[in-house]
């Protein structure tokens, strides 16, 4: 059977739009182990959390996965600010931040499939890909770790990934939105962007943007839509929309299938605040 680790900080989100502001449990590896084990890949959380604040994610062993939670002095606390209905602008700030990531934490990734799903640059060293590269079959990557730079004031900007070109050729799926795909290509066309990343030598690129998701896998596009959505469902959507692209994969789907089950399932998460709940989608 299929099985996942993702590796990366949980976060203690604080979501603020024009309308409402939540507090909820978050970071990639939140929202898409829980969306993966409800469509039914089994998966293991690699996270460094601060142990007064381990109770809050237990939504992550609820949905059956098994949460490794390494210590660290803090947890990662963001806050995300939607100033408008576009659910690709949205300003972040760092309010506290957990360890990064060391090779000896490696140790924890004994799956076939490994997700690295940092939420800022520095999180999980860039060196730390080539040994990870080395034990698994594949290897899979959210473009927000490599780009998403924290400043001294905690404001998160996006910069370049600096040695995209030594790192990319290891990635076997790497996930970008339309906005990341521009920094890292100077495209605006996400499909060019798409292609730009492709002839680096990452094998699948998935990218989102506010109407749907394209993957291209150096040949062909695969594209599907979102269906109307709530913006306080937006945070989670990258992740949400990964891990259904995986999960489908693994259980034999094609690409074309697996990019429509992602549209789907990530639809019905964006209707509400928090991970995706199952039984919707089929």
């Amino acid at each position: 059977m299929a099985k996942i680790t993702f590796v990366g900080h949980v976060s203690k989100d604080i979501n603020k739009t024009s309308s409402e502001t939540v507090v909820v449990p978050g970071g990639g590896v939140f929202y898409g182990s829980i969306a993966a084990e409800r469509l039914g890949v089994q998966c293991v959380v690699v996270t460094k959390v601060s142990s007064r604040d381990v109770s809050l994610f237990k939504p992550i062993e609820e949905a059956g996965a098994e949460l490794i939670a390494l210590t660290s002095p803090q947890t990662t606390t963001i806050e995300n600010v939607y100033p408008s209905d576009n659910p690709d602008e949205r300003m972040s700030r760092v309010l506290h931040r957990a360890d990064p990531f060391e090779a000896t934490d490696l140790v924890h990734v004994r799956t076939n499939v490994v997700v690295v799903s940092a939420l800022w640059h520095g999180e999980f060293p860039e060196e730390l890909l080539k040994q990870l590269r080395q034990r698994v079959d594949m290897l899979v990557a959210d473009a927000q770790g490599f780009l998403r730079n924290v400043l001294e004031d905690g404001r998160m900007v996006y910069h370049d990934w600096q040695d995209k070109e030594e790192h990319l050729p290891l990635i076997d799926v790497f996930k970008v939105d339309s906005n990341e795909a521009y920094i890292m290509t100077e495209e605006k066309d996400l499909e060019r962007a798409c292609k730009v990343l492709s002839d680096f030598g990452v094998k699948i690129v998935l990218a989102t943007h506010k109407n749907g998701v394209v993957a291209f896998d150096g040949g062909d596009f695969y594209r599907a839509n979102f269906s109307e959505y709530k913006m306080l469902g937006r945070t989670g959507r990258g992740d949400t929309c990964l891990a259904s692209f995986l999960a489908a994969l693994l259980t034999g789907k094609s690409l074309k299938e697996a990019v429509d089950l992602a549209a789907r399932v990530t639809s019905v998460k964006m209707q509400y605040a928090g991970p995706y709940r199952g039984g919707e989608v089929v």
